[in-house]
């Protein structure tokens, strides 16, 4: 996106250009996680954070019935890491293992790239759209992706709403 004169756009298209835009979205180019990125998450910090995690998705597939085929959808996986260490604990449960199809949500082609050097040897699908999962039982889990959703702002002045606005006046 060229910008010209005076633009204003929505928030959540500001958001989402930031984020995503394909030559300059701040998920798309680089790898923000860990020592040598911007920012550490806590499946970074410790494996205890995504065993932990693994033991409530293996409580709540038991609550469902354990039934015999079910999706594990994780949205915006980082660099894979919590899927990694979930993958490993829940080879300790092999009916588990067994029944789960596993998935990963991504916009970023080159993070993609990193979660699959990290999870290599790992029956995982990505998917660029959540309209490819089959119709079996499905249990989302997301670390830290709400946090990178493009949102739309709205202020209240007297009885009137006004959405938010990113002004680039230049």
């Amino acid at each position: 996106m060229e910008l010209k004169d005076n633009i204003n756009l929505p928030l959540d298209k500001f958001i989402n250009l930031s984020l995503y835009d394909k030559k300059h979205g701040y998920y798309m180019k680089k790898n923000p996680f860990g020592e040598k990125g911007d920012f550490i998450t806590a499946p970074n910090i410790s494996r205890l954070f995504s065993e932990m995690i693994a033991i409530w998705i293996l409580s709540f597939w038991q609550s469902l019935g354990s039934p015999k085929k079910f999706n594990l959808i994780e949205l915006g996986a980082g660099n894979g890491v919590m899927m990694k260490v979930l993958i490993d604990s829940f080879k300790s449960f092999p009916v588990f293992s067994k029944s789960c199809n596993i998935f990963i949500h991504e916009k970023s082609n080159s993070l993609i790239k990193i979660q699959k050097k990290n999870l290599k040897k790992s029956k995982i699908v990505w998917l660029s759209s959540l309209d490819h999962i089959k119709k079996n039982p499905s249990i989302f889990i997301a670390n830290e992706f709400f946090d990178s959703i493009a949102i739309k702002q709205f202020q209240k002045k007297g009885n009137l709403w006004f959405e938010r606005f990113v002004n680039f006046g230049i």
